[in-house]
C-alpha cells in the first residue's frame, strides 16, 4: 500500500482492533533513548523494561509508545535491531505492541546536542526531563534536528529505510509515528521538507501498519477551524493515515477540540495526554476517550530519571498552578501507584478486560 490509506481503509483496520489504551514509555532507569537502545547495560535495561510492562500489563494498557535511537542506530546498526527486537518480543509476552516515534523537534539548541555512548548523565533533582538545558524551558533559541545539515540527510533516509523495511510486516508494531512535535521548539516549518520526504522512503516499505504524524499547538483560533493550524501541523496531518495529536487542556476544550478534529473524517488517537496541573486528568478524559473510542496514550507509567511529575520548567511561574501534584507518570519508582484511584480507572475502562 504505497499510497496514502483511504478513509474506509483506516477506518476498517480502526474499527477492526480492541480499543487503544497505552502510555509513553521510558524504562525508569533511563534518562533518553540512548540509555534504553544502546549495548552498554543493555542486560539491566531489559530487566526493568520487563518488570514495568508488566505493571503496564496489570494496569489494562495494550501499547506504548517510544522515540527511536537514530544515535544508536547509527553506530549499532544491528544490535539496536536487535535490541528492538528484543523489546517487542517482551513487549508482545505482557499483550502490549508499540508505536515507534522515528523523529522529534522538541529538541534542544544545537549546542547541546551531544550524544554519547555508555554512561548517561546523572538527573538533575527538580527538573522535568532529569536535565537542566530542555526543550521545557521557554527558552526562545531553535531546537537543534539532525535534519537541519543536508549531509544527514543519507543516513537519515537510511535509518528510516532500513528501520520500517524491518519491521514493515510485524503486527507488534501498531502504527509507524513519523514525527513528534513538529514545529516545536522554535522550529517553525525547518522539519517540513524532510518530514515530507520521511513519509515517502516509508510508504516506499509498503508497511502493514498506517503511518502519522501529530498536531500538538492548538491556538484558540483552531478551535473555530482545521485551518488554523501551523503550515507544518497541517501538513503532518495531510500526509498521515490516522490523526494523531497531543492536548494537556482540561475536560472542557478537550471535548471542543475533538469536535474540531471530527472534520478530518479520520479516526482519532491523542498520543499525549495527562497533566494534573492543567487540569487533564484520569477521571475525567479516560472515561471521554472511552466513550468515543478516541486511542490514548498518557504520558508516564513508573516514574525515574526523566522526573516528568515534574512540572515544565516553562510553566512554574504561572499563578493558580497546583504543582504539588505530579504533572504526568502513575506509579512511584518503587510500583506503588501515585494515586490507586486513577488505577483503578484505567483498570475498570481497559481493553484488555481487567
Amino acid at each position: 500500500m504505497i499510497k496514502k490509506w483511504t478513509e474506509e481503509e483506516i477506518w476498517e483496520w480502526y474499527n477492526n482492533r480492541p480499543w487503544i489504551m497505552g502510555c509513553n514509555f521510558i524504562p525508569s532507569n533511563c534518562i533518553n533513548n540512548i540509555e534504553i537502545w544502546q549495548e552498554y547495560n543493555f542486560d539491566k535495561v531489559l530487566n526493568v523494561i520487563d518488570k514495568e510492562l508488566g505493571i503496564a500489563e496489570e494496569t489494562g494498557f495494550n501499547s506504548v509508545r517510544m522515540v527511536m535511537p537514530f544515535f544508536v542506530w547509527k553506530y549499532q546498526t544491528k544490535g539496536c535491531k536487535r535490541r528492538l527486537d528484543q523489546f517487542l518480543s517482551l513487549a508482545y509476552k505482557h499483550g502490549i505492541n508499540l508505536m515507534p516515534v522515528l523523529f522529534d523537534d522538541c529538541c534542544v539548541p544545537k549546542e547541546f546536542y551531544q550524544p554519547k555512548f555508555g554512561e548517561q548523565p546523572t538527573p538533575v533533582p527538580g527538573h522535568h526531563g532529569g536535565i537542566v538545558i530542555t526543550p521545557f524551558d521557554g527558552s526562545s533559541k531553535v531546537g537543534y534536528n539532525l535534519c537541519d545539515d543536508i549531509e544527514n540527510w543519507p543516513d537519515l533516509e537510511m535509518y528510516v529505510k532500513d528501520l520500517i523495511s524491518t519491521f514493515a510486516k510485524d503486527e507488534r508494531i501498531i502504527i509507524w509515528d513519523i514525527w513528534n512535535e513538529p514545529g516545536n521548539s522554535n522550529r517553525g516549518t525547518r522539519s517540513l521538507a524532510f518530514m515530507e520526504k520521511v513519509f515517502e522512503i516509508a510508504r516506499e516499505q509498503d508497511p502493514i501498519q498506517p503511518l502519522t504524524a501529530g498536531a500538538w499547538n492548538f491556538s484558540d483560533k483552531f478551535f473555530e477551524s482545521p485551518d488554523n493550524l501551523s503550515v507544518i501541523e497541517k501538513r503532518a496531518i495531510e500526509l498521515s493515515d490516522i490523526v494523531t495529536f497531543h492536548y494537556y487542556g482540561d475536560y472542557e476544550h478537550t471535548v471542543k477540540l475533538i469536535e474540531v478534529l471530527k472534520e478530518y473524517k479520520r479516526p482519532l488517537i491523542i498520543t499525549e495526554w495527562l497533566h494534573r496541573p492543567f487540569g487533564n486528568l484520569v477521571e475525567t478524559h479516560l472515561p471521554f476517550f472511552k466513550n468515543k473510542k478516541i486511542g490514548c496514550y498518557n504520558w508516564g507509567l513508573v516514574n525515574g530519571k526523566t522526573q516528568t511529575h515534574e512540572p515544565w520548567d516553562s510553566i512554574r511561574n504561572i499563578p493558580g498552578l497546583d504543582f504539588s501534584k505530579w504533572q504526568h507518570d502513575l506509579y512511584h519508582n518503587d510500583g506503588t501507584p501515585y494515586d490507586g484511584k486513577e488505577i483503578k480507572i484505567f483498570q475498570s475502562l481497559s481493553p484488555r478486560g481487567k
